[in-house]
């Protein structure tokens, strides 16, 4: 197993050099470029050799990115840690304010971005000028011969901020040995689909359509290059279906609103247009069962699987196709050690992050004197092995009566309800209420489901419906603000 970038850059240009690594949809061109190993390497040492051109000492210096995904954001990325540099990956979706906070906090030495974002932004010009570079600006550089292994892979390599549903994103420090000792929980996953139905997966191809600022996105583009897979970039989800045609994909991550349209195309017998797509991976939300099932019963294989930014993606994965196991993240991983502490899950090892970013108290509230990471997430484990999350501490409604409820819960009872578009359980007043975005006419048809529902439940979690004519407000990574 490769344990570093150095180890997998010396893979690159030896054992996977003539393979096809990148493909991407170039748009001036019209058409798909290819990009193979060799070539893949080459970039990356061209940015070892643009950062030295900046900083003669890159070890330690934050190098920001500021972009939608491209083939130059991976080399930015990547080569930026290659050099002993810190690499910041940016949500472009954040508004100034976000973006402006971020970047005081980690002092970059360079900001790399693709021009969209100051076009909406002005201001980042003004404060950030001297420091930002077209990120493409590597490619007019010889690439760098003689770049050697970092002196310490448990050294900050990444800052990955998080997409806090409350307050602002905490900046999360991760090293390569992180990265690295989490590549199992990305790989392993696939040695079961080959095992269940005998395709071939060393032949796959994955369709990378989540933002590379998502750990998601990040890990999953390294661990396809550590094993020689070509990952074909999406490069804006406007685009998907066009990529997803022009580049045939046997795997891809994907989030709800993927899925649903996934799904949409599957039962209406248009599954031409997904080329060849057959394993789908889910994760950082929970999905309708009965969607999952369908498409298992029509030949997808489905992978759920649990991880947080925090863990650099670590945590548990479901490759049962099993009905009766759709609703579990699945059996935890080898790579770390947990516990319940008052039904809260808690993991200890070393995909385990290195702390927030110049945060120590809230560090010190998520990190114990033992190493325990307390997740926030409420779990159970049941004697086979198989984990269940039912919701977010942090979201707990305690009741003036004393009980417990969790809203993810509740949430995932009505999500069912076609009527309903967005959903988020509450507390008002000390009694439990659903606040529903919805069609005015489609009112009383989930007054009807919520009825329907309450009927099935302990009378202290009954729910009020509460209408919004407005869609619920999320932050910038589509997640529900809650408070």
């Amino acid at each position: 197993m490769v344990h570093s970038l150095y180890q997998s850059l010396n893979d690159l240009e030896t054992i996977y050099a003539d393979r096809i690594g990148i493909r991407y949809y170039d748009e001036a061109k019209g058409g798909v470029v290819e990009v193979p190993f060799r070539q893949y390497a080459a970039d990356l040492r061209r940015f070892v050799a643009f950062l030295r051109s900046r900083t003669p000492n890159p070890l330690g210096q934050r190098v920001a990115i500021l972009a939608r995904n491209s083939y130059h954001y991976m080399m930015c990325m990547y080569g930026a840690v290659l050099a002993g540099a810190v690499a910041v990956p940016l949500n472009t979706g954040k508004n100034w304010d976000e973006i402006r906070c971020e970047l005081d906090l980690v002092e970059p030495v360079c900001v790399l971005h693709d021009g969209e974002y100051m076009s909406l932004e002005p201001a980042l010009g003004q404060v950030y000028g001297d420091r930002l570079v077209p990120m493409d600006a590597f490619t007019a550089f010889e690439p760098a011969m003689d770049i050697t292994e970092v002196p310490d892979l448990s050294a900050m390599a990444f800052i990955m901020f998080t997409s806090g549903t409350t307050g602002r994103s905490k900046g999360v420090m991760l090293s390569q040995k992180n990265l690295f000792t989490a590549m199992p929980a990305f790989l392993t996953p696939f040695e079961d689909v080959r095992s269940q139905t005998g395709w071939n997966t060393d032949e796959f191809s994955s369709l990378s359509c989540l933002p590379m600022f998502h750990i998601s996105a990040m890990t999953s583009l390294v661990s396809w290059s550590v094993t020689g897979h070509c990952v074909n970039l999406c490069n804006d989800l406007k685009y998907f279906y066009r990529d997803l045609g022009a580049m045939r994909s046997d795997v891809m991550a994907v989030v709800p609103v993927l899925l649903k349209s996934i799904y949409n195309d599957v039962m209406k017998g248009r599954r031409e247009r997904l080329n060849g797509l057959r394993v789908l991976t889910c994760g950082a939300a929970m999905f309708d069962p009965a969607v999952l099932q369908d498409l298992m019963d029509r030949g997808f294989f489905i992978a759920q699987m649990y991880g947080l930014t925090e863990t650099c993606g670590d945590g548990a994965w479901n490759s049962s196709q099993e009905e009766k196991y759709l609703t579990s993240v699945g059996h935890v991983d080898d790579s770390c050690q947990y516990k319940l502490e008052d039904g809260e899950l808690c993991m200890r090892g070393d995909p385990v992050m290195l702390g927030y970013y110049k945060d120590p108290e809230a560090t010190a509230e998520v990190l114990d004197a033992e190493g325990w990471f307390h997740t926030g997430d409420i779990a159970r484990v049941e004697p086979d092995g198989y984990m269940y999350l039912t919701g977010r501490k942090k979201n707990v409604i305690i009741l003036g009566s004393g009980e417990n409820v969790s809203p993810e819960e509740l949430e995932k009872l009505l999500a069912p309800c076609a009527a309903i578009r967005e959903c988020m359980v509450c507390e008002r007043n000390q009694r439990i209420c659903a606040v529903v975005c919805c069609d005015p006419d489609q009112q009383d048809a989930v007054r009807d489901f919520v009825t329907k529902v309450n009927r099935t439940l302990p009378l202290y979690k009954h729910m009020v419906v509460e209408f919004s004519a407005q869609p619920l407000p999320r932050n910038a990574a589509g997640k529900l603000l809650r408070s």
